[in-house]
């Protein structure tokens, strides 16, 4: 059960999702440039890192349900370990640049009670981000719909759409709400 549910992809997605998660703890004193920087390539990398493993894994079974021939295909966790590697140096790429042209700037906002608040300003890079991880999330839809009738042995590609989708319509909800 172990072998089938390929446990170095497991770390990576836990990885990914501790990256996303100590965003907070990151932001927890007042933000600086340097804490506003590694907010955002924390975010940026473990979204890549979690999503693209979770779909690659949800990649692999699409192939393999796709494939008519007699010929087995096998896509072993090093091959998917390699084209995550091209989706996190997408994402590295895109942060260098954005880390290279716009730094993140702290602003100073004031609460109801006129108090005062330090804030990473969110800028057209922060939108460029989202709007990257929607396309992202959107070929991850597609590979739940080409997979959603795959015999799959634990069922794991229902559970992996399923996150997937929440993912997609928080995003959504989230993003349109601010």
């Amino acid at each position: 059960v172990v072998r089938a549910a390929s446990p170095v992809i497991l770390r990576i997605i836990i990885l990914g999702a501790f990256f996303v998660y100590s965003t907070t703890i990151i932001l927890y004193p007042n933000p600086n440039i340097i804490t506003c920087t590694m907010r955002i390539w924390l975010r940026e990398i473990g979204f890549a890192l979690s999503y693209g493993a979770l779909m690659l894994k949800t990649w692999r079974i699409s192939v393999i349900f796709r494939v008519r021939s007699a010929k087995a295909i096998k896509i072993t966790d090093i091959d998917l370990i390699k084209r995550l590697g091209v989706i996190v140096g997408v994402f590295v790429l895109c942060l260098f640049v954005r880390t290279l042209v716009s730094p993140p700037v702290v602003i100073v906002g004031r609460t109801a009670d006129n108090l005062k608040a330090f804030l990473c300003q969110s800028d057209w890079w922060d939108h460029s981000f989202t709007i990257l991880e929607f396309l992202f999330l959107l070929w991850g839809i597609r590979l739940c719909i080409m997979v959603r009738k795959a015999p799959s042995e634990f069922n794991e590609s229902k559970f992996i759409s399923m996150t997937i989708y929440n993912e997609f319509l928080l995003s959504i909800f989230l993003n349109v709400s601010m």
